[in-house]
């Protein structure tokens, strides 16, 4: 899969990332609770209240008055929304975080784990990248990255700008926050 974790650069690393990916997709399935139910969503131990998503969508390479590339990083009390250009932050906002919003995103995130992605290719101009991380307690428990060149990964980019979407639309649209005239 194009699945990879924190600093992926060899197959050793690769190997390591997809067992990581398959303890973290076990420890996300549901078990039996005390009274013999089944609870829904992931883990509570893997997706619990305190962990930290974050959404990031870079940009392809375009001159600078048009690239924008947008971070948005979401805990249970805060989301904050950072858009640059190369570097350059044009923009960074928080609001608070819907509770609805935040069961939502956190719920749905088993299934953004599970998405296919192929791997990148190397030397495609003009393409686009979006990843995901989740956190807990500092420590980086999922994290998927999907390239997007001549059609590669767009469906999983479509589900993943899906599932953010609700998050996102909470802040003014890109062209609002930071025209380019």
């Amino acid at each position: 899969t194009g699945v990879q974790f924190a600093s992926m650069k060899g197959l050793h690393e690769y190997a390591a990332g997809a067992i990581g990916l398959a303890l973290i997709l076990t420890a996300c399935t549901s078990t039996a609770t005390s009274d013999g139910s089944s609870p829904s969503g992931p883990s509570r131990s893997v997706m619990g209240d305190d962990v930290v998503v974050t959404y990031r969508f870079q940009d392809s390479s375009i001159p600078p008055q048009y690239h924008r590339s947008e971070e948005l990083t979401v805990d249970r009390m805060t989301i904050r929304l950072v858009i640059d250009s190369y570097g350059d932050v044009l923009a960074d906002e928080s609001r608070p975080t819907p509770p609805e919003v935040w069961r939502e995103l956190v719920a749905d995130l088993e299934s953004i784990a599970s998405l296919p992605v192929e791997a990148s290719q190397e030397g495609c101009v003009g393409g686009t990248s979006t990843s995901v991380r989740a956190t807990t307690a500092g420590q980086i428990t999922f994290e998927l990255m999907a390239d997007e060149c001549a059609g590669a990964n767009a469906p999983a980019t479509e589900a993943i700008a899906a599932w953010i979407d609700p998050v996102r639309r909470l802040f003014p649209a890109t062209e609002a926050l930071t025209p380019t005239g």
